[in-house]
């Protein structure tokens, strides 16, 4: 019987959910011995000395400063560049005197060193201003664009040769401008001994500045030349060394730690081939061997293998024994007892499959045992307790705070610092274009100057609108976006300035006069672009006004929402006041750095305040509390899988077979009990099934399964069933009694009181039995042969003796009836199967 019900493999089965989520736990129980440490095989794989390690955040933030300090010398190097495109635009070439258009250039862009007019072709200078011009290293460089090329200076930052060619009358010659290298000189950390070198593609220093490291610490000096060779393959990273006594001071171990990054300036011809390489004494912060996982660990251990026993025991276990007593009945083995569960799911399945065998035994049932234990309920309890030590591994080892150094606190200031200066710089380099654009449009009218307004909101550019504003602040001519100041009267004088404390979008704009004109050379800048400049600072940098309302910030916010969190507020008032802000939360590193105590910034009187979470740091703790969420996340995913995949699979297709087995039991067998599934749940309810057509068409149902053809939802139809005429009875001496009538089938009503049969009228099934030959003749019925094994020399079934008579001609006192039995009404499956309940009741002689 086992054979002929098929029961597929994985993931099918009572008992596979148990054993998949129990070892999906004990995976998560090894994760969390493992991983929850702050020296386990894990953390020591990272570690870059037994005693301790550089922080993965002190060497992060090494790198985001090297990458800004990287940006920086690319706008600087590219300053001259955009003066050049801007002054092209303005007409000053026009002039054919050489002397006076570097005289113009001179007054006009002040930073600049020196200007020189130089014919390539002859290798000669025809016109110099300022400084000289070392034009010897463009020798050989073919320049057909803008090209820019770095110079170093003894003991002095490098110069920047900026060549622009020049067309019309003097095509074939360069204005060759040269400026100092700017960005390059930062707050350094005298602390970590840091070093900043600007170095070739060829790995040559091209500047250094800072402490000196030697030349026979040959350990520094080979990250230094790894550091520049990653770097002029267009690479930025961080490179870090062994532990080792500080050779300048006795205290803790140190490391050396590199960083480095290109400069990659844009709209330039050429490529610079100059990299940033930063080089600090970094102390390595020893790392405790504690390993806080492993009592959770132990715990989610136990949780498993208790859970994994109850599950069997209450909810495996008993459906397989099930599953082998209700084969044993189908089969027809019925002298055994069905074994009764105390699991209330179950239970009622063994109580009904009980009855069945003991109608089929026509035997007294055996005892029903109570059951006092509900599957769903033992569910409930593996998962509330898988579910409460995801919570308290969350509310404990997740929420831990972590110990942050004061070297990470040091860096994280410097990098505010930096990220302030930048800014700033920015503002002030934004307002001398303005001037210097001025100076160039002095004279002429407001649309003459289109083209260099046109060049100031170029891509990539500062400001987002340059406009030309008259003595009312209206706007006569302008380049790029729309304005967003209120129309108003300009200040006084130049210089920069807020322009509004509310709305939408924050103005920040500066502005310059034009000189021997009413009207005012205006720049907005782009806020979203100074928020950029912010980025290299680490984690949410926003810049704040006097109010404490934010004008830019690195994440998503709205214009001039004013600080809330206390620690924030605290270190922008230090900040304000020209104190030193900074501070270790629970929560983040917080730092603040006014934008400038003089200048044109100064008037702004912005304070830029950026916070680090602690949790985003990469010390041991942190790990330790990602890994314990991480631990609780999953082992509550694999808790709601396990109870949906018992619950959904196993415990409520089990209730509904409980629920027609009952049926079944109480007398009402028309339903059909479909499987629906291949495992032993479905192995039971073909049991039942089988169970169910033996309790209607008898014993000998037993032992097989009934394969079904069709669907479920198809029509039903019933056929009259075809039989042989009675033989004529023999003449009897007695009169002859009337002749019943025939009823509506062909048969033949025997007269009231004719023997048994008028006592106890037999049913009589309108269906074609399945094996006509084996059904027992009921009571007051005659017993009929079937069409499969009559005679081939007696008239078709349904005829009688219709050959030997004329065709259409009754038999003498017989009513004619048609050769087309008619088509009965289809009964309903109920009513079907209590008639061949009640007929084979009548033929077993019940």
């Amino acid at each position: 019987m086992r054979e002929q019900i098929p029961e597929a493999g994985f993931p099918r089965g009572a008992g596979v959910a148990s054993a998949t989520t129990f070892v999906l736990l004990l995976l998560i129980t090894a994760f969390t011995a493992l991983y929850l440490s702050t020296a386990g095989p894990l953390s020591l794989i990272r570690a870059t000395d037994s005693s301790g390690r550089v922080s993965d955040e002190v060497a992060a933030g090494q790198q985001r400063t090297t990458a800004g300090l990287a940006q920086g010398i690319a706008t600087s190097v590219t300053s001259a560049a955009g003066d050049l495109q801007v002054a092209n635009g303005s007409g000053v070439f026009d002039t054919a005197d050489d002397t006076a258009l570097l005289t113009r250039l001179g007054e006009t862009y002040g930073d600049w060193r020196g200007i020189a007019v130089y014919d390539p072709v002859a290798q000669k200078v025809v016109a110099t201003r300022g400084e000289p011009v070392p034009v010897q290293n463009l020798s050989g460089v073919a320049v057909a664009n803008l090209t820019v090329r770095p110079v170093a200076r003894v003991g002095d930052t490098p110069l920047v040769l900026t060549a622009f060619p020049l067309t019309g009358a003097r095509a074939g010659k360069l204005l060759v401008v040269s400026t100092a290298l700017r960005g390059i000189r930062g707050e350094l950390n005298e602390a970590t001994q840091q070093q900043i070198r600007l170095v070739t593609a060829d790995g040559a220093a091209l500047y250094t500045r800072g402490t000196d490291v030697p030349a026979t610490d040959r350990a520094a000096q080979d990250l230094f030349a790894r550091a520049a060779t990653a770097a002029a393959a267009a690479q930025t990273g961080v490179l870090t060394g062994d532990a080792a006594a500080d050779p300048a001071k006795p205290g803790p171990r140190v490391a050396p730690v590199v960083s480095y990054a290109p400069v990659t300036p844009s709209g330039i011809g050429g490529s610079l081939g100059l990299s940033v390489v930063s080089f600090s004494r970094v102390p390595v912060e020893a790392v405790p061997a504690r390993w806080p996982g492993l009592i959770p660990a132990a715990a989610l251990f136990a949780l498993a293998v208790l859970g994994f026993v109850l599950l069997r025991r209450t909810i495996v276990a008993p459906i397989r024994r099930l599953r082998t007593d209700a084969l044993a009945v189908a089969a027809g083995v019925l002298d055994e007892p069905v074994r009764q569960s105390r699991i209330r799911e179950v239970n009622r399945v063994t109580g009904a499959v009980e009855r069945f065998r003991a109608k089929l035994r026509r035997r007294k049932p055996a005892a029903k045992v109570r059951a006092f234990l509900s599957a769903q309920l033992v569910l409930a309890l593996v998962t509330l307790a898988l579910l409460g030590w995801s919570g308290a591994v969350a509310a404990t080892l997740g929420r831990q705070s972590a110990q942050v150094s004061p070297t990470m606190l040091s860096e994280h200031g410097l990098r505010v610092t930096r990220s302030a200066d930048t800014l700033r710089r920015s503002l002030a380099e934004g307002l001398a274009d303005l001037q210097s654009v001025a100076r160039l449009g002095q004279g002429k009218q407001p649309d003459q100057l289109r083209g260099m307004l046109d060049q100031l909101t170029g891509d990539g550019s500062r400001f987002r609108s340059v406009y030309v504003a008259d003595a009312q602040g209206a706007a006569v001519q302008q380049a790029g976006r729309e304005s967003l100041r209120d129309p108003g009267k300009l200040p006084d004088g130049e210089g920069l300035r807020q322009g509004n404390t509310s709305g939408r979008v924050p103005v920040v704009y500066a502005f310059t006069p034009l000189p021997g004109s009413k009207n005012v050379l205006v720049g907005e800048y782009d806020v979203p672009r100074m928020a950029e400049l912010l980025g290299t600072a680490g984690g949410r940098v926003r810049v704040v006004d006097e109010g404490k309302r934010t004008i830019a910030d690195t994440e998503g916010y709205l214009a001039f929402s004013t600080l809330t969190d206390p620690a924030l507020i605290e270190n922008v008032d230090a900040a304000q006041a020209g104190k030193e802000a900074r501070e270790t939360t629970p929560a983040a590193l917080v730092a603040a750095q006014r934008l400038a105590d003089k200048g044109q910034a100064a008037t702004l009187k912005w304070v830029v305040v950026a916070e680090q979470p602690i949790e985003s740091l990469g010390v041991a703790d942190n790990t330790v509390r990602s890994g314990a969420r991480v631990a609780a996340l999953l082992t509550a995913v694999v808790a709601l899988i396990l109870f949906a995949w018992h619950f959904l699979l196993v415990l409520r297709p089990l209730r509904r077979i409980g629920e027609e087995a009952e049926r079944i039991a109480g007398g009402v067998t028309g339903a059909v009990v479909y499987p629906q599934r291949q495992d032993e749940i479905g192995t039971i309810a073909s049991c039942v099934e089988i169970c169910r057509q033996a309790l209607t068409d008898g014993r000998d149902r037993l032992g097989e399964v009934r394969r079904p053809v069709g669907a479920a939802t198809d029509e039903t139809e019933l056929l009259q069933r075809v039989e042989d005429d009675p033989e004529p009875e023999a003449p009897r001496d007695r009169p002859a009694a009337r002749r019943a009538p025939a009823d509506r089938d062909g048969e033949r009503r025997e007269p009231a009181g004719a023997g048994r049969a008028a006592q106890k009228p037999a049913h009589r099934s309108t269906t074609t039995p399945k094996n006509p030959a084996e059904r027992p003749a009921g009571r007051g019925e005659p017993a009929k042969r079937p069409v499969a094994q009559r005679n081939p020399a007696e008239p078709p079934a349904g005829q009688g003796n219709s050959a030997k008579r004329p065709a259409g001609q009754p038999k003498p006192g017989e009513r004619s009836r048609p050769q087309t039995p008619p088509r009965l009404p289809a009964r309903s499956a109920e009513e079907q199967a209590k008639s061949d309940y009640l007929s084979w009741l009548d033929g077993a002689g019940v």
